[in-house]
């Protein structure tokens, strides 16, 4: 099981719909502002709105990550985020590993889930891992 780390990187420390772009700046270690400005560069070229997935997808491919399927158990239940270590590999644990469950965005990063609140007990729908 995960351990989780309660980050906001939110230069201004708020608390706000970023979520998105938290999880690239803890994914892909850059500063919050790149991440807004890769957001918007793809935003303006797909016209989809800065956080919706294909922005998230765009950026990170340019990163050289790729979508995964949402992962399944043998019995056919959905992982929870805090169950990840269980199908990850040690250098995609210290990669960084962004997630997708319901309405939000998170990151694994060195091995720990960094958010401002635990959403480790959530379903994963979708993950990206580097190539």
């Amino acid at each position: 099981m995960l351990m989780f780390v309660r980050k906001n990187v939110n230069p201004k420390g708020r608390k706000t719909g970023d979520c998105s772009t938290r999880a690239l700046v803890g994914t892909l270690d850059i500063s919050y502002a790149e991440a807004l400005n890769l957001q918007a560069e793809v935003a303006i070229k797909t016209c989809y709105g800065i956080t919706d997935k294909q922005v998230i997808e765009g950026v990170l491919k340019k990163f050289g990550y790729i979508k995964m399927p949402q992962p399944r158990k043998r019995d056919g239940t959905k992982y929870n985020v805090n169950e990840l270590d269980a199908i990850l590999t040690r250098k995609q644990l210290q990669e960084g590993v962004l997630i997708t469950i319901a309405h939000h965005h998170t990151c694994i990063k060195n091995g720990v889930l960094q958010d401002t609140w635990d959403c480790g007990f959530k379903k994963v729908s979708n993950y990206y891992v580097k190539k």
